[in-house]
Protein backbone atom coordinates (compact mmCIF):
# COMPACT_ATOMS: atom_id res chain seq x y z
CA UNK A 1 0.00 0.00 0.00
CA UNK A 2 3.00 2.47 0.68
CA UNK A 3 6.22 2.92 -0.99
CA UNK A 4 8.64 0.94 1.15
CA UNK A 5 10.89 4.31 1.25
CA UNK A 6 8.38 6.62 2.03
CA UNK A 7 6.53 5.23 4.62
CA UNK A 8 4.31 7.92 6.84
CA UNK A 9 5.20 6.50 10.33
CA UNK A 10 8.74 6.75 10.27
CA UNK A 11 9.33 9.99 8.50
CA UNK A 12 6.98 11.47 11.01
CA UNK A 13 9.45 10.25 13.56
CA UNK A 14 12.39 11.19 11.74
CA UNK A 15 10.63 14.78 11.93
CA UNK A 16 10.17 14.39 15.28
CA UNK A 17 13.46 13.60 16.32
CA UNK A 18 14.64 16.47 14.11
CA UNK A 19 12.56 18.97 15.62
CA UNK A 20 13.59 18.08 19.66
CA UNK A 21 17.23 18.20 18.81
CA UNK A 22 16.70 21.72 17.97
CA UNK A 23 14.69 22.40 21.21
CA UNK A 24 15.24 23.24 25.04
CA UNK A 25 12.85 21.33 27.36
CA UNK A 26 12.08 21.75 30.10
CA UNK A 27 9.35 19.46 30.92
CA UNK A 28 9.47 17.84 34.46
CA UNK A 29 8.32 14.64 33.49
CA UNK A 30 10.82 13.53 30.41
CA UNK A 31 14.58 13.46 30.21
CA UNK A 32 16.77 12.64 27.10
CA UNK A 33 18.33 9.03 26.68
CA UNK A 34 21.72 7.74 26.02
CA UNK A 35 22.54 6.54 22.61
CA UNK A 36 23.44 2.90 24.33
CA UNK A 37 19.33 3.06 25.93
CA UNK A 38 18.31 3.97 22.75
CA UNK A 39 20.22 1.28 21.16
CA UNK A 40 19.18 -1.39 23.66
CA UNK A 41 15.25 -0.37 23.38
CA UNK A 42 15.05 -0.83 19.28
CA UNK A 43 17.56 -4.06 19.67
CA UNK A 44 15.94 -7.77 19.06
CA UNK A 45 14.37 -7.98 22.69
CA UNK A 46 11.79 -5.44 21.50
CA UNK A 47 10.35 -8.24 20.56
CA UNK A 48 11.17 -11.21 22.73
CA UNK A 49 9.66 -12.75 26.00
CA UNK A 50 10.83 -13.94 29.17
CA UNK A 51 9.08 -16.06 32.26
CA UNK A 52 11.32 -17.44 34.65
CA UNK A 53 9.34 -19.84 36.63
CA UNK A 54 10.73 -22.61 38.05
CA UNK A 55 7.92 -24.94 39.51
CA UNK A 56 4.78 -27.09 37.44
CA UNK A 57 2.86 -25.20 34.91
CA UNK A 58 -0.24 -27.62 33.81
CA UNK A 59 1.98 -30.95 34.90
CA UNK A 60 5.17 -30.28 33.51
CA UNK A 61 8.07 -28.51 35.51
CA UNK A 62 9.30 -25.58 33.69
CA UNK A 63 12.08 -23.18 34.45
CA UNK A 64 11.27 -20.33 31.51
CA UNK A 65 8.37 -20.38 30.15
CA UNK A 66 9.81 -18.87 27.04
CA UNK A 67 13.33 -20.53 25.63
CA UNK A 68 16.87 -18.37 24.52
CA UNK A 69 16.04 -15.71 27.46
CA UNK A 70 19.39 -16.82 28.61
CA UNK A 71 21.33 -13.60 28.78
CA UNK A 72 18.09 -11.41 29.54
CA UNK A 73 17.78 -13.07 32.86
CA UNK A 74 21.23 -11.97 33.50
CA UNK A 75 20.34 -8.62 32.53
CA UNK A 76 17.29 -8.81 35.05
CA UNK A 77 19.65 -10.40 37.96
CA UNK A 78 22.38 -7.62 37.58
CA UNK A 79 20.11 -4.69 36.70
CA UNK A 80 18.09 -5.67 40.40
CA UNK A 81 20.94 -5.33 42.35
CA UNK A 82 22.21 -2.81 40.75
CA UNK A 83 19.01 -0.99 41.97
CA UNK A 84 19.73 -1.88 45.25
CA UNK A 85 22.77 -0.82 44.98
CA UNK A 86 21.80 2.67 44.27
CA UNK A 87 19.09 2.93 46.38
CA UNK A 88 20.58 1.18 49.56
CA UNK A 89 17.54 -1.16 49.94
CA UNK A 90 17.02 -5.06 50.28
CA UNK A 91 14.52 -5.46 47.56
CA UNK A 92 13.92 -4.07 44.40
CA UNK A 93 11.57 -4.62 41.57
CA UNK A 94 12.69 -3.19 38.30
CA UNK A 95 9.88 -5.06 36.09
CA UNK A 96 6.86 -2.47 36.82
CA UNK A 97 6.01 -0.97 33.32
CA UNK A 98 5.40 2.32 34.13
CA UNK A 99 4.77 4.44 37.30
CA UNK A 100 1.58 3.98 37.26
CA UNK A 101 1.82 0.19 37.66
CA UNK A 102 4.35 0.37 40.17
CA UNK A 103 1.59 2.47 42.22
CA UNK A 104 -1.02 -0.32 41.41
CA UNK A 105 1.42 -3.17 42.29
CA UNK A 106 2.26 -1.62 45.62
CA UNK A 107 -0.83 -0.15 46.83
CA UNK A 108 -2.52 -3.82 46.54
CA UNK A 109 0.49 -5.21 48.16
CA UNK A 110 -0.33 -3.51 51.20
CA UNK A 111 -4.29 -2.90 51.18
CA UNK A 112 -6.88 -5.06 50.68
CA UNK A 113 -10.42 -3.86 49.25
CA UNK A 114 -12.43 -1.54 50.95
CA UNK A 115 -9.36 -0.06 52.72
CA UNK A 116 -8.48 3.67 53.58
CA UNK A 117 -5.67 5.58 52.18
CA UNK A 118 -4.32 9.28 52.32
CA UNK A 119 -2.61 10.54 49.48
CA UNK A 120 -2.19 14.56 48.44
CA UNK A 121 -4.99 16.06 46.69
CA UNK A 122 -4.57 16.88 42.69
CA UNK A 123 -5.74 20.20 44.11
CA UNK A 124 -3.08 20.57 45.86
CA UNK A 125 -0.63 18.74 43.48
CA UNK A 126 -0.99 15.54 43.98
CA UNK A 127 -1.15 13.08 41.29
CA UNK A 128 -4.56 12.46 39.89
CA UNK A 129 -4.42 8.77 39.65
CA UNK A 130 -4.73 8.29 43.33
CA UNK A 131 -8.13 10.79 43.69
CA UNK A 132 -11.62 9.40 42.90
CA UNK A 133 -12.80 7.95 40.03
CA UNK A 134 -9.31 6.71 39.45
CA UNK A 135 -7.06 3.68 41.25
CA UNK A 136 -9.71 4.19 44.09
CA UNK A 137 -12.19 3.00 41.97
CA UNK A 138 -10.65 0.43 40.05
CA UNK A 139 -8.94 -1.36 43.23
CA UNK A 140 -11.39 -0.78 45.67
CA UNK A 141 -10.31 1.64 48.11
CA UNK A 142 -11.32 4.43 50.02
CA UNK A 143 -9.06 7.92 48.86
CA UNK A 144 -9.09 10.60 51.64
CA UNK A 145 -6.88 13.85 51.50
CA UNK A 146 -3.76 14.24 53.57
CA UNK A 147 -4.11 17.67 54.88
CA UNK A 148 -2.18 20.15 53.14
CA UNK A 149 -0.55 24.00 54.01
CA UNK A 150 -0.75 25.14 50.27
CA UNK A 151 1.17 28.72 51.48
CA UNK A 152 4.14 26.38 52.47
CA UNK A 153 4.00 23.07 49.72
CA UNK A 154 3.67 21.17 52.74
CA UNK A 155 2.05 18.95 54.55
CA UNK A 156 -0.24 20.32 57.53
CA UNK A 157 1.28 17.79 59.59
CA UNK A 158 -1.05 18.33 62.94
CA UNK A 159 -3.92 17.92 61.09
CA UNK A 160 -2.39 14.67 59.37
CA UNK A 161 -2.25 13.41 62.83
CA UNK A 162 -6.06 13.93 63.53
CA UNK A 163 -6.95 12.73 60.47
CA UNK A 164 -5.20 9.53 60.99
CA UNK A 165 -6.46 9.12 64.19
CA UNK A 166 -9.74 9.35 62.67
CA UNK A 167 -9.73 7.70 59.57
CA UNK A 168 -6.88 4.81 60.39
CA UNK A 169 -6.25 4.63 56.98
CA UNK A 170 -4.22 1.12 56.08
CA UNK A 171 -1.47 3.22 54.16
CA UNK A 172 -0.16 7.39 53.69
CA UNK A 173 1.09 7.69 50.02
CA UNK A 174 3.22 10.45 49.85
CA UNK A 175 4.88 12.26 46.72
CA UNK A 176 3.58 14.22 44.42
CA UNK A 177 3.51 15.70 40.81
CA UNK A 178 4.25 19.07 41.87
CA UNK A 179 6.66 18.16 44.48
CA UNK A 180 9.10 20.89 45.42
CA UNK A 181 10.13 20.49 49.04
CA UNK A 182 10.79 17.08 50.88
CA UNK A 183 8.79 15.69 53.75
CA UNK A 184 9.16 15.90 57.37
CA UNK A 185 9.24 11.82 57.23
CA UNK A 186 10.09 11.20 60.73
CA UNK A 187 7.05 12.55 61.88
CA UNK A 188 5.11 11.17 59.76
CA UNK A 189 6.28 7.78 60.47
CA UNK A 190 5.36 8.66 64.71
CA UNK A 191 2.10 9.65 63.26
CA UNK A 192 1.84 6.52 61.03
CA UNK A 193 2.63 4.13 63.69
CA UNK A 194 0.13 5.22 65.76
CA UNK A 195 -2.08 3.47 63.85
CA UNK A 196 0.01 0.60 62.19
CA UNK A 197 -0.17 2.16 59.03
CA UNK A 198 2.18 2.04 55.73
CA UNK A 199 3.94 4.75 54.33
CA UNK A 200 4.28 4.64 50.70
CA UNK A 201 6.48 7.18 48.89
CA UNK A 202 5.65 7.88 45.12
CA UNK A 203 9.43 9.06 43.82
CA UNK A 204 8.22 9.17 40.34
CA UNK A 205 9.63 12.97 39.67
CA UNK A 206 12.86 12.40 42.18
CA UNK A 207 13.79 9.33 41.88
CA UNK A 208 17.06 10.29 40.21
CA UNK A 209 17.60 13.28 43.03
CA UNK A 210 16.96 10.40 45.72
CA UNK A 211 19.23 7.77 43.88
CA UNK A 212 21.47 10.42 44.86
CA UNK A 213 20.94 10.73 48.38
CA UNK A 214 20.33 14.88 47.35
CA UNK A 215 16.46 14.64 48.08
CA UNK A 216 14.63 13.56 51.11
CA UNK A 217 17.73 11.77 52.74
CA UNK A 218 17.61 8.58 54.68
CA UNK A 219 14.12 8.02 53.04
CA UNK A 220 14.34 4.30 53.63
CA UNK A 221 14.44 5.11 57.07
CA UNK A 222 10.81 5.81 57.38
CA UNK A 223 8.97 4.33 54.47
CA UNK A 224 7.52 0.70 53.99
CA UNK A 225 7.80 1.21 49.84
CA UNK A 226 9.38 3.44 47.79
CA UNK A 227 8.28 3.21 43.76
CA UNK A 228 7.77 5.31 40.92
CA UNK A 229 8.78 6.26 37.14
CA UNK A 230 11.93 5.61 35.62
CA UNK A 231 12.66 8.83 33.24
CA UNK A 232 12.10 11.57 35.34
CA UNK A 233 15.08 12.70 37.31
CA UNK A 234 16.03 9.54 37.01
CA UNK A 235 17.28 9.57 33.37
CA UNK A 236 16.15 5.70 32.06
CA UNK A 237 13.55 5.02 30.03
CA UNK A 238 9.69 5.19 29.96
CA UNK A 239 9.29 2.37 33.18
CA UNK A 240 8.63 2.10 36.72
CA UNK A 241 10.27 0.64 40.02
CA UNK A 242 9.52 -0.33 43.37
CA UNK A 243 11.89 -0.53 46.41
CA UNK A 244 10.95 -2.05 49.75
CA UNK A 245 13.53 -3.28 52.98
CA UNK A 246 10.65 -5.21 53.93
CA UNK A 247 11.20 -8.77 52.90
CA UNK A 248 6.68 -9.49 53.65
CA UNK A 249 5.74 -6.86 51.36
CA UNK A 250 8.76 -7.57 49.02
CA UNK A 251 7.17 -11.14 48.92
CA UNK A 252 3.48 -9.53 47.96
CA UNK A 253 4.70 -6.91 45.42
CA UNK A 254 6.17 -10.55 43.76
CA UNK A 255 2.53 -12.23 43.67
CA UNK A 256 1.18 -9.15 42.36
CA UNK A 257 3.36 -9.18 39.12
CA UNK A 258 2.88 -11.89 36.55
CA UNK A 259 -0.91 -12.46 35.39
CA UNK A 260 -2.10 -9.80 37.83
CA UNK A 261 -1.00 -6.77 36.65
CA UNK A 262 1.60 -7.34 33.80
CA UNK A 263 2.30 -10.36 31.62
CA UNK A 264 4.98 -9.36 28.88
CA UNK A 265 6.94 -6.69 31.01
CA UNK A 266 9.10 -5.60 27.52
CA UNK A 267 12.41 -7.12 27.78
CA UNK A 268 14.24 -4.29 25.82
CA UNK A 269 12.97 -1.19 28.30
CA UNK A 270 13.95 -3.39 31.12
CA UNK A 271 17.24 -4.11 29.82
CA UNK A 272 17.63 -0.37 28.57
CA UNK A 273 16.92 0.93 32.43
CA UNK A 274 19.78 -1.42 33.66
CA UNK A 275 21.88 0.23 31.03
CA UNK A 276 20.71 3.58 32.14
CA UNK A 277 21.20 2.41 35.63
CA UNK A 278 24.56 1.79 34.95
CA UNK A 279 25.16 5.14 33.84
CA UNK A 280 23.41 6.64 36.31
CA UNK A 281 25.68 4.94 39.07
CA UNK A 282 28.90 6.32 37.60
CA UNK A 283 27.45 9.66 37.38
CA UNK A 284 24.59 10.19 40.11
CA UNK A 285 25.88 12.60 42.25
CA UNK A 286 27.28 14.71 40.05
CA UNK A 287 24.40 15.15 38.07
CA UNK A 288 21.90 15.32 40.93
CA UNK A 289 23.62 18.24 42.28
CA UNK A 290 23.81 19.89 39.35
CA UNK A 291 20.21 19.59 38.84
CA UNK A 292 19.11 21.40 42.27
CA UNK A 293 21.98 24.39 41.23
CA UNK A 294 20.12 24.70 38.01
CA UNK A 295 16.43 24.57 39.66
CA UNK A 296 18.16 27.60 42.34
CA UNK A 297 19.65 28.99 39.58
CA UNK A 298 17.06 29.27 37.00
CA UNK A 299 14.39 29.95 39.65
CA UNK A 300 16.00 32.63 41.70
CA UNK A 301 16.84 34.41 37.67
CA UNK A 302 12.81 34.37 37.00
CA UNK A 303 11.92 35.47 40.11
CA UNK A 304 13.63 38.94 39.47
CA UNK A 305 11.00 39.55 36.71
CA UNK A 306 8.40 38.03 38.67
CA UNK A 307 7.49 34.79 36.58
CA UNK A 308 7.80 32.28 39.76
CA UNK A 309 5.40 31.19 42.18
CA UNK A 310 7.51 31.49 45.87
CA UNK A 311 6.61 29.26 49.33
CA UNK A 312 7.58 30.98 52.28
CA UNK A 313 10.09 32.90 50.83
CA UNK A 314 11.58 29.68 49.01
CA UNK A 315 11.34 28.63 45.04
CA UNK A 316 12.52 24.85 45.07
CA UNK A 317 14.44 22.47 46.63
CA UNK A 318 14.23 20.00 43.74
CA UNK A 319 14.34 20.02 39.98
CA UNK A 320 10.73 21.55 39.54
CA UNK A 321 9.98 25.22 39.42
CA UNK A 322 6.43 26.59 39.41
CA UNK A 323 5.42 29.52 36.99
CA UNK A 324 3.04 31.99 37.66
CA UNK A 325 1.14 31.97 34.23
CA UNK A 326 1.08 28.61 32.73
CA UNK A 327 -0.18 31.00 29.51
CA UNK A 328 3.35 31.78 28.53
CA UNK A 329 4.42 28.35 27.66
CA UNK A 330 2.77 28.87 24.55
CA UNK A 331 4.92 31.87 23.47
CA UNK A 332 8.01 29.37 25.10
CA UNK A 333 7.66 26.86 22.54
CA UNK A 334 6.83 28.85 19.73
CA UNK A 335 10.44 29.65 20.80
CA UNK A 336 11.65 26.00 20.76
CA UNK A 337 11.73 26.14 24.57
CA UNK A 338 9.35 23.47 25.68
CA UNK A 339 7.91 23.79 29.08
CA UNK A 340 4.86 21.63 30.96
CA UNK A 341 1.80 24.02 29.95
CA UNK A 342 0.17 23.32 33.70
CA UNK A 343 2.62 25.79 34.92
CA UNK A 344 6.13 23.58 35.69
CA UNK A 345 9.86 24.22 34.68
CA UNK A 346 12.11 21.02 35.24
CA UNK A 347 15.75 21.25 34.81
CA UNK A 348 16.54 17.25 34.29
CA UNK A 349 16.82 17.26 31.38
CA UNK A 350 19.23 20.48 30.68
CA UNK A 351 21.00 19.04 33.16
CA UNK A 352 21.76 15.84 31.59
CA UNK A 353 22.79 17.93 28.45
CA UNK A 354 25.41 19.23 30.74
CA UNK A 355 23.98 22.95 31.28
CA UNK A 356 25.91 24.66 34.53
CA UNK A 357 24.73 27.90 35.96
CA UNK A 358 26.12 30.42 33.46
CA UNK A 359 24.10 28.48 30.99
CA UNK A 360 21.11 28.70 33.05
CA UNK A 361 21.31 32.47 33.57
CA UNK A 362 21.91 32.94 29.51
CA UNK A 363 18.68 30.44 29.38
CA UNK A 364 16.52 32.41 31.25
CA UNK A 365 17.60 35.46 29.17
CA UNK A 366 16.28 33.77 26.37
CA UNK A 367 12.73 32.71 28.08
CA UNK A 368 12.51 36.50 29.21
CA UNK A 369 12.92 37.42 25.54
CA UNK A 370 10.82 35.13 24.09
CA UNK A 371 7.78 36.39 26.00
CA UNK A 372 8.12 39.28 23.65
CA UNK A 373 8.93 37.92 20.40
CA UNK A 374 9.49 34.74 18.71
CA UNK A 375 13.48 33.78 19.06
CA UNK A 376 13.27 30.40 17.71
CA UNK A 377 16.90 30.90 15.94
CA UNK A 378 18.42 32.35 18.91
CA UNK A 379 17.54 28.79 20.75
CA UNK A 380 18.00 26.80 17.88
CA UNK A 381 21.90 28.12 18.31
CA UNK A 382 22.24 28.00 21.99
CA UNK A 383 21.07 24.48 21.98
CA UNK A 384 23.54 23.34 19.27
CA UNK A 385 25.96 24.12 21.60
CA UNK A 386 25.19 20.91 23.39
CA UNK A 387 25.37 17.59 23.76
CA UNK A 388 24.31 14.88 25.85
CA UNK A 389 26.38 14.02 29.01
CA UNK A 390 26.49 11.93 32.09
CA UNK A 391 26.92 7.95 29.92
Amino acid sequence: MYNHKNYFTINLVKKHNNFRRLTINLLPSENILSPNVLKILSSDLAGRYSLKVNDYIHGYFVKNAYGGEEYFEEILEFGTNLAKKIFEVKNAEIRPLSGHISAMISMISVMNKKDSYLAISPENGGYDGYSNGYLPDLLNLNYYEIPFNSHKWDIDYENLEKEVKRIKPKSIILGASYILFSYDLKYIREIADINNSYILYDASHVMGLIGANKFQTNLMKYVDVLYGSTHKSFFGPQGGIILTNNNELYENIEKNIVWKTMDNYHLNRVAALVQAMEEFYNFRYEYAENILKNSSTLGKYLDEYNLVKKFDGKITESHQIFLKDPSNCEKFIQSYIITDCVGRLGTNEITRLGMVEHDVIKLGELMLESLNKNIKDKVINFRRSFKIKYY
